[in-house]
């Protein structure tokens, strides 16, 4: 029988397995959306894109935004056993970066289907670095586990 503190390292890896797989989950639903919008910004040829699919992509990434809000949610509650304390406080910051970096961007999108370039490049680039730190974090955890 494991003893208590085996059990909440358990617990908390679990955790932390759950929210990066429904991260990647949700990455690899959201990216082909990113990779379109990209593409057409860089292009200067937002009109070629219809408005029902700019749409599809705002409501895509406004959703992923929520699912990621969820998972810092469960992240933030997770028991991080005392060894992982410092570096499950320094996962909880970079992933509530992240989502802040994916609410940007949503919010970039606007209603007339116009883009703010700045924001949305502000925002690519802080996720970017979230996701840097949250990879340097996730190592140092699972080193430490």
């Amino acid at each position: 029988m494991a003893n208590k503190m085996q059990q909440k390292a358990m617990r908390y890896g679990s955790v932390i397995n759950r929210v990066i797989e429904e991260t990647e989950q949700t990455q690899e639903k959201l990216d082909p959306m990113f990779k379109e919008l990209k593409t057409k910004l860089d292009a200067q040829d937002m009109a070629s894109l219809s408005a029902d699919r700019y749409n599809e992509i705002r409501q895509g990434f406004a959703a992923g935004t929520q699912t990621y809000d969820e998972l810092l949610q469960q992240l933030n509650q997770a028991q991080a056993p005392a060894r992982l304390m410092g570096n499950h406080h320094l996962l909880v910051a970079a992933f509530s970066d992240f989502v802040k970096g994916c609410q940007a961007m949503t919010e970039s999108l606007h209603d007339d289907q116009s883009v703010d370039v700045d924001q949305f490049a502000q925002a690519e680039k802080d996720q970017d670095d979230a996701t840097e730190r949250l990879s340097k974090y996730l190592t140092k955890i699972g080193a430490l586990a």
